[in-house]
């Protein structure tokens, strides 16, 4: 087994909660067309970790499950699934980040993989499809179509042999580095959501060596459809959690961290507002 992915699963009650388990069962419908596929899934909620473990099985997918339904967020969920995999998967190479509001071609991570097997990168992206069609990490756009079978058909034909700059999610990580730069520091990254994939870059610009200017890459023979955000957003007091987790950030990072930050992202504004704001502070 050469790569496991990892899963906060969060299905939210009430009125999203016909959605959210149909676009999980497109996920896994899609996830079990790949060879290697073990999943190290957080239960954030709503269902019983035997209902959860049920569902997965009907759709023949090698699960872990851990948690019990309570949402403790991005970082915590993530980062307990890292280190659930360091201690049990230990000769695992290969770690990725997936999410429930994604479809996978088939063997979708085989080129990454491939890709990080040729490169001394740390992590690798596929471009993304979102919901609104806009083709990432270049901005161009595609009509989606209405089905799941044609959609993956569609991210098929769009594999090509080209790399970009950029960073989306899902990304397939070297397990030895993500080891080495920890994960998630969950000391500092106390929100439920916000800037934990900005505190994992800079881990890996630090480790990569500042000297390098190391930017994270999108390898585009491996397409993804996700459709971003589509659950977290409509959380209640997000803007509290992002809040904890940009202070957490700066706690760890400073203000040197936020400038470098601004150099990673292709849209520095709101790093360089960040910064402009922490050096206020000590004014």
């Amino acid at each position: 087994m050469k790569i496991v992915h990892t899963l906060p699963l969060l299905i939210r009650g009430e009125f999203s909660y016909d959605d959210d388990l149909r676009m999980a069962k497109t996920c896994f419908e899609s996830l079990r067309m790949s060879d290697d596929c073990l999943v190290v899934v957080y239960n954030q909620g709503c269902f019983s970790n035997e209902d959860l473990r049920e569902i997965l099985t009907s759709y023949d997918l090698q699960a872990v499950i851990l948690g019990h339904g309570e949402n403790v967020g991005i970082a915590q969920g993530r980062q307990t699934c890292f280190e659930y995999i360091w201690e049990h998967h230990g000769d695992v190479e290969y770690i990725s980040e997936i999410h429930l509001d994604m479809v996978f071609p088939p063997q979708w991570h085989v080129p990454l993989v491939d890709y990080l097997v040729s490169t001394d990168e740390p992590m690798i992206s596929p471009g993304i499809v979102t919901i609104y069609g806009v083709l990432q990490p270049f901005n161009d756009e595609i009509a989606i179509p209405d089905n799941t079978e044609a959609l993956i058909a569609m991210l098929s034909d769009l594999n090509r042999e080209e790399t970009r700059e950029g960073f989306v999610h899902p990304v397939v990580h070297k397990a030895s580095v993500l080891r080495e730069i920890g994960g998630y520091d969950t000391r500092f990254l106390k929100g439920k959501q916000g800037y934990e994939d900005d505190s994992l870059l800079l881990g890996y610009l630090y480790y990569m060596g500042t000297r390098t200017n190391w930017k994270p890459k999108c390898y585009l023979k491996s397409w993804v459809y996700h459709a971003t955000m589509a659950q977290r957003m409509a959380l209640p007091d997000k803007h509290l959690e992002f809040a904890l987790n940009k202070e957490g950030l700066i706690r760890q990072y400073g203000a040197y961290g936020l400038k470098r930050l601004s150099t990673i992202h292709r849209n520095p504004s709101a790093f360089e507002t960040l910064l402009q704001e922490t050096l206020q502070q000590y004014r």
